[in-house]
């Protein structure tokens, strides 16, 4: 019969959002096994994580090459709420290659961002407000060679 050690490695990662609440806790254990003849059999148990622009995630996956890094949307953390009632928050977790930060700080995923008139990436209520100022601007002020 083949003889189980406790975990050689157990990695347990922790991923909190600004307000320090615990968004994500992950394990990664890896086991290794000797038989009756000698014989070693490495087993690694790892989870994964869909994040919320598709991509399937895990811990191990911050040791490629390149890393793939991953942060959390505060908008999908924090949903508003709508016509047709609350909205049920997800993880917010996403691809930090597919993540843009706005120039207000909040780091948003392709859900909640827009590409602006100005070729700039803003969350939601950003692209409102520069798309309101930039009708004021529109209607009140005209260019200076007209």
């Amino acid at each position: 019969m083949a003889k189980r050690g406790s975990p050689n490695i157990n990695i347990v990662t922790t991923i909190k959002d600004l307000k320090g609440k615990v968004v994500l806790k992950i394990t990664k254990n890896e086991y290794i096994v000797i038989k009756k003849d000698g014989s070693v059999i490495s087993y690694n148990k790892h989870e994964y994580i869909q994040l919320v622009d598709g991509l399937a995630w895990s811990p191990d996956m911050l040791n490629h090459n390149p890393p793939v890094h991953i942060g959390v949307c505060e908008m999908c953390r924090n949903p508003g709420f709508s016509l047709f009632g609350p909205k049920t928050p997800t993880s917010g977790l996403v691809c930090m290659s597919r993540a843009k930060q706005c120039e207000c700080g909040v780091l948003c995923c392709p859900q909640h961002r827009e590409l602006c008139a100005d070729k700039r990436w803003r969350c939601l209520k950003c692209a409102e407000k520069f798309k309101g100022l930039s009708l004021l601007n529109k209607l009140f002020l005209k260019k200076a060679d007209e």
